[in-house]
């Protein structure tokens, strides 16, 4: 007898393989079969609770290559999940989220995900990565595993990202379908809300970045934390601040200016990437001097928090 089934009860499920084309949307789909630092979701696959969240999908495709998207949504939970369990300070902003994309073990792209702030609360952002799986990188079992996990900082991106980026987070959807021919991996193309942007690899070297104002972001809502400021009167004085503060901050004037110096780190071990920055026409261009093999954080040197980029492709010069 195996030590699995020591802890199995009546009330247990077995997994279900799914088929291909898959489309998961619902935690509760059979074919999930392991979570971990995750809770299952109805209308998303899961949300993320530790600095890491991990899912397995039973997938019955012939071992085949694959082609996966992953989608990954930021709300106003998220938020609040972090705040819970990170406790920062009162008056702390939120700050952009981070992530690394990992499938079967290894990294296959990141992406940076930052909401849009409003007069009277935030809109959600959401970043699709999508990455091949070779024949060989599927399991002999039929097992997905796909991850996100938090990334090491480079040390001029210190203080302008949110640590623990992972927590929070939510897997709104993951897309499994065969592949007939290689594709290379693709991230959000639209502006990121933030002075910073993710390269996949494979991607080309050469981009304008389009720019464009945001308003600065409010401190983050906290959870009451003792006793007295879990009574209602206390938490409508502070919802009450809460509204005023944001009002406050969304209408301070946004004046970014142009973009500063470019600089650029692998989003895997944070060592510094190599790229020029030149200036055409009131536009700046920026190019790595080598081809993108790995996942690339790309920001400006010093802070710019009302400045949305957005990447576009050219042809070197």
């Amino acid at each position: 007898m195996s030590v699995g089934t020591w802890f199995r009860t009546d009330y247990d499920e077995p997994a279900l393989p799914a088929g291909l084309p898959l489309t998961l949307s619902s935690g509760m789909n059979p074919a999930v079969t392991i979570l971990d630092q995750m809770v299952r979701g109805n209308g998303i696959v899961g949300r993320v609770v530790g600095d890491f969240g991990a899912i397995a999908l039973k997938i019955h495709g012939g071992g085949g290559p694959v082609r996966v998207a992953v989608s990954i949504g930021l709300d106003d939970v998220a938020t609040r999940w972090w705040a819970d369990r990170v406790r920062p300070s009162r008056l702390a902003a939120e700050l952009p989220r981070l992530v690394a994309v990992r499938a079967q073990g290894r990294i296959h792209g990141g992406a940076v995900l930052a909401r849009r702030q409003g007069w009277r609360g935030a809109a959600s952002a959401e970043a699709t990565l999508s990455f091949d799986l070779t024949a060989g990188e599927m399991r002999d079992d039929g097992l997905l595993l796909v991850e996100i996990a938090e990334t090491a900082h480079p040390s001029w991106a210190a203080g302008r990202l949110c640590a623990r980026s992972a927590i929070g987070l939510r897997i709104n959807r993951i897309e499994v379908r065969e592949q007939t021919a290689p594709t290379r991996t693709t991230g959000p193309s639209g502006a990121t809300g933030c002075d910073f942007t993710v390269i996949q690899p494979g991607a080309p070297t050469a981009y304008r970045i389009v720019t464009a104002a945001v308003p600065s972001a409010p401190p983050l809502p906290l959870s009451p934390r003792n006793r007295v400021t879990r009574q209602k009167p206390a938490r409508a004085v502070f919802k009450v601040a809460r509204a005023a503060r944001r009002a406050a901050v969304r209408a301070l004037p946004s004046h970014p200016g142009a973009v500063e110096e470019v600089v650029a780190a692998d989003l895997i071990t944070g060592e510094p990437v190599p790229v020029e920055t030149t200036r055409h026409d009131d536009e700046t261009r920026v190019r790595l001097t080598g081809p993108v093999t790995r996942p690339v954080l790309l920001g400006s040197a010093k802070p710019q928090p009302t400045l949305s980029w957005r990447l576009t492709p050219v042809e070197p010069a």
